[in-house]
């Protein structure tokens, strides 16, 4: 059975419920998004930090799990759901040409270790170039970004589903983060039409398993 990848963030809107037990509210969260294994395999869950925000990636192969997993959700209380197609971004690093061999190469444990873990989301426009030359551009910064997944940086991606926007989970020094943010080939030669949104985020199950229970 064929499947397809969504990435889908949940908003629990605090101010909106008078009062609610977010640790309560996030562990019924991670229990939902886990209850339908055979429909939607969950591969990521995390937790923004210091917001009242979940986000995670599926592979669905029956979509009504996934919908499902959703009317649970807004039984929990009042949240905003959101959920977009994607696919894996060496897919389109194959439209773009990139070597074959840095499609192979498979990142660590994207949160592994002691490192920050963020989720990046890249928005990519083109004004005052043509699309031919955005390819060219995005086809270097492809190349980068999985030669740095090849050789065991803790990254994945994922590139949006019609849209020009890439989803990135990376565990990195935020200093060298932000330093990247300059010297990316898209930043160098298109960096006045990329924006980036920068969220930290931690695992989810961690979060539910910790809250109560670390002593400050």
């Amino acid at each position: 059975m064929s499947s397809q990848l969504y990435i889908l963030t949940v908003n629990v809107n605090i101010g909106l419920q008078g009062g609610i037990d977010l640790p309560s509210a996030m562990s019924k969260l991670q229990t939902l998004l886990c209850s339908y294994p055979d429909a939607t395999r969950c591969l990521h869950t995390y937790k923004v930090t210091g917001e009242a925000k979940v986000v995670a990636v599926f592979e669905v192969t029956n979509v009504i799990g996934l919908e499902r997993m959703v009317s649970g959700i807004a039984r929990v209380g009042n949240m905003d759901v959101t959920c977009k197609p994607i696919f894996p971004y060496r897919f389109f690093a194959e439209y773009l040409k990139v070597n074959g061999d840095v499609l192979l190469g498979k990142g660590e444990n994207t949160l592994a270790g002691d490192k920050q873990g963020y989720w990046l989301e890249i928005s990519v426009e083109y004004a005052g170039k043509s699309t031919s030359e955005l390819l060219e551009i995005w086809s270097r910064e492809a190349v980068a970004a999985l030669t740095a997944r090849s050789s065991g940086g803790h990254i994945e991606l994922w590139k949006s589903v019609m849209e020009r926007k890439v989803h990135m989970f990376i565990a990195m020094d935020p200093v060298e983060l932000d330093k990247l943010s300059f010297e990316l080939p898209i930043m160098k030669e298109n960096g006045c039409n990329v924006n980036i949104q920068a969220l930290a985020i931690h695992d989810l199950e961690d979060y539910c398993a910790r809250i109560s229970s670390d002593t400050m």
